[in-house]
């Protein structure tokens, strides 16, 4: 019975097996599903109970058990030193593994060390770059400042040394070039508000060149007309010389005289010193004061043909050189007014001159009447006078003034 029991446990031991691994020997007649086995344990368990031998059940169970657990250490004793060295591999290699851990765990805080470097270096370079950027813009910005200095001061040395040209040239640098540059800066606001200051340096400077011009003009006018005169007087002698040796004595125009005389004129052309003039109306077309110099100009003019008109003069023989001088005057002073109409028409116009030339012989008209009882009281004076008009009306008309009131003024005067 016991055997019987074994047998059938040994059988279910290796159906079980069987189930395990899917498979089953077809002649021991085991099954090949659990279910089959719980068929065939049920029996067994059934008998034992029905035959009460359920203490030989369960020492057969201890036998097959104890016989299990010595294959089990059999088998375990067999691979137990490959587990050993496995286990061993294992804790290497999860020892491998921490130390592993470590190092990347130390690598990203180094990693992160070195990053934070970099990141520190990286803004402390962006923030030298800005300084850098700053530095330069200051630098470019100072030398500007510093240009601008040195063309304040140039322009301070050329109008100083009467190099006006340069002079306007540098201001005209500054305005256009220098100035808006740096215009939102304080020092470029204060030089912005300097320039009108500066023009009008500069304007004042060239006017004040041409005053003195015009204030030392008068002994250059009276040689211009002095010479003038002598030029007509030996002129007039000419004419005298060629009516004498004409048999039949026809009436010859002045004008006409003019032209049969030019092949015989061989002086020099006048020549006047007229560059501070065009220089100072140069630099007033270039500060936009044209208009306001024209005005100052002609004010100018008319004051000094006043002053030349208020020469104390006496109408005796012994006493005419003044009015003679001052004829003189009269005439370099016209002569200037015609070259400058030729050579600035836009600046002088011919209506000008012409007022002038009305208002000068209104004033010597004036004159002469004033002492026209004086005039003809001494045949003397009145024929000197007489050849002294007659040379400047002669020489005006050379140079193109309109003088039929001096010789309506020589007719009321002379009746000739």
């Amino acid at each position: 019975m016991a055997d019987s029991i074994q047998q059938q446990l040994q059988q279910l031991v290796l159906l079980s097996d069987s189930v395990g691994t899917g498979t089953a020997g077809a002649g021991s007649g085991a099954v090949s599903t659990v279910e089959e086995a719980m068929e065939q344990l049920g029996p067994l368990v059934h008998s034992v109970y029905r035959t009460n031998k359920q203490k030989m059940f369960q020492k057969q169970v201890d036998v097959f058990a104890q016989r299990k657990d010595a294959e089990i250490m059999k088998l375990c004793g067999n691979y137990h030193q490959e587990f050993v060295q496995s286990v061993a591999q294992l804790l290497k290699v999860r020892q491998n593994t921490s130390e592993l851990q470590e190092k990347v765990v130390g690598l990203n805080a180094e990693l992160q060390m070195s990053g934070k470097s970099l990141y520190e270096k990286k803004a402390e370079l962006l923030g030298l770059r800005r300084e850098h950027r700053n530095i330069q813009s200051a630098v470019d910005t100072v030398k500007g400042c510093l240009e601008v200095v040195r063309m304040a001061a140039a322009f301070d040395e050329q109008v100083s040394t009467k190099q006006y040209y340069s002079a306007i040239k540098t201001l005209s640098s500054l305005k256009e070039v220098y100035v808006p540059q740096i215009r939102k800066y304080a020092f470029g606001k204060i030089l912005e508000s300097s320039i009108p200051k500066m023009e009008t340096k500069l304007q004042g400077a060239a006017l004040s060149d041409m005053k003195d011009w015009l204030y030392g003009l008068k002994k250059t006018t009276r040689d211009v007309g002095r010479h003038l005169t002598n030029r007509m007087e030996k002129k007039q002698k000419m004419w005298a010389e060629r009516d004498s040796s004409i048999k039949e004595r026809y009436f010859v125009s002045s004008a006409v005289q003019f032209v049969l005389d030019e092949e015989f004129d061989h002086d020099d052309p006048v020549s006047v010193e007229m560059m501070p003039l065009y220089q100072c109306l140069h630099i007033n077309e270039k500060l936009g004061r044209r208009a306001e110099f024209r005005r100052n100009f002609t004010e100018d003019r008319s004051d000094q043909l006043n002053l030349i008109l208020a020469t104390q003069v006496q109408f005796a023989l012994a006493s005419l050189k003044p009015f003679e001088n001052m004829l003189h005057d009269i005439i370099g002073f016209f002569i200037v007014e015609h070259i400058i109409l030729a050579s600035a028409p836009d600046f002088r116009s011919k209506s000008d001159v012409d007022t002038l030339w009305d208002a000068g012989i209104a004033k010597l008209s004036d004159i002469i009447a004033r002492n026209i009882q004086q005039i003809r009281e001494d045949n003397g004076v009145a024929e000197v006078l007489q050849q002294i008009l007659t040379t400047f009306t002669y020489v005006m008309e050379e140079n193109a003034y309109d003088v039929r009131k001096l010789r309506e003024l020589m007719m009321a005067v002379f009746g000739a």
